[in-house]
């Protein structure tokens, strides 16, 4: 169980530099409906890293927390929506 529980940690972790990637990517690649889309993520990214910037401004030690629980779902999010994108095309 301790490899299971450290790799859904790692994938977790990474969460965050994968959504801070495809977020623009998605935006940029992405056209009409499709890129409206890839932006309903930025809904829960942006209220996040505000309170993230509040929370580093006052000098607490969990200021990364929330957009470290967010990044992995609006990657996730982005990952099916790229996936979607492409078997509609194909």
């Amino acid at each position: 169980m301790d490899i299971v529980e450290g790799l859904v940690g790692l994938v977790w972790m990474a969460g965050a530099p994968i959504y801070l990637a495809l977020q623009p990517w998605a935006l940029l690649r992405f056209r009409a409906g499709w890129r409206k889309a890839a932006a309903v993520p930025l809904l829960g990214a942006a209220p996040t890293i505000l309170w993230s910037l509040i929370a580093f401004a006052r000098q607490s030690n969990l200021w990364p927390l929330p957009f470290l629980l967010f990044a992995p779902l609006g990657a996730f999010y982005l990952v099916l929506l790229a996936f979607a994108r492409s078997s509609e095309r194909a």
